[in-house]
């Protein structure tokens, strides 16, 4: 018997008699869908934060005291968004800079001065890349937050790569490095990191 708000007794065949006001949520509770969250899936990679800003559009870039061209390095993904395994990193010039027309690298570029070998690296999805013209630093390639990344120790820390600077004296032969500037975001509070390095 369910009492009404004025006192009256409503009464159901075969159930007990509760307070008629408990009745529509009881009724919602048992008419709710039974929501339950999807498994979870193994990733390799961090998951992108919601309302993410665009990744951006290279890993890195080299720009050089001769002139204003730069190389870009950029991920090279499957439409699935994986690594290509053949070549998860691809380079290129840029003339006169971002957004200025592309043109591969020529044979000394890829062989020498800017070109770099990839390779797999420990944990699934993830790629070691070392530059032709200087093994000693190692970048590891993978996603970061739903976004490649190039991440290298820089001034002691670990951190994003974004923009290497060669400064360089041009003679009748190669040029001759003077020094190499990196500069990047740390990987712990995003504060930018900048280190200098001699020949």
């Amino acid at each position: 018997m369910i009492r009404r708000g004025n006192g009256k007794a409503l009464t159901l065949p075969g159930r007990r008699s509760v307070l008629a006001g408990a009745l529509p949520a009881l009724l919602l509770a048992l008419l709710a869908p039974v929501v339950t969250a999807p498994p979870a899936r193994a990733q390799t990679e961090t998951a992108a934060p919601a309302h993410a800003p665009p990744c951006p559009p290279h890993l890195f870039v080299i720009a050089r005291s001769k002139n204003a061209n730069i190389v870009a390095y950029d991920a090279n993904r499957d439409p699935a968004g994986e690594f290509v395994k053949s070549t998860p990193v691809v380079a290129y010039w840029l003339l006169n800079g971002e957004g200025g027309a592309r043109e591969e690298l020529g044979f000394i570029d890829r062989t020498r001065a800017y070109g770099f070998d990839t390779v797999p690296g420990h944990t699934p999805g993830t790629y070691k890349l070392t530059f032709k013209a200087g093994k000693k630093r190692r970048l590891t390639i993978h996603m970061l937050n739903g976004c490649p990344v190039a991440t290298a120790r820089i001034g002691g820390h670990d951190g994003i790569l974004r923009r290497m600077f060669i400064q360089a004296k041009e003679t009748s032969r190669l040029p001759k490095v003077e020094y190499v500037e990196f500069f990047g975001e740390d990987l712990k509070d995003g504060g930018p990191l900048y280190e200098k390095i001699l020949p």
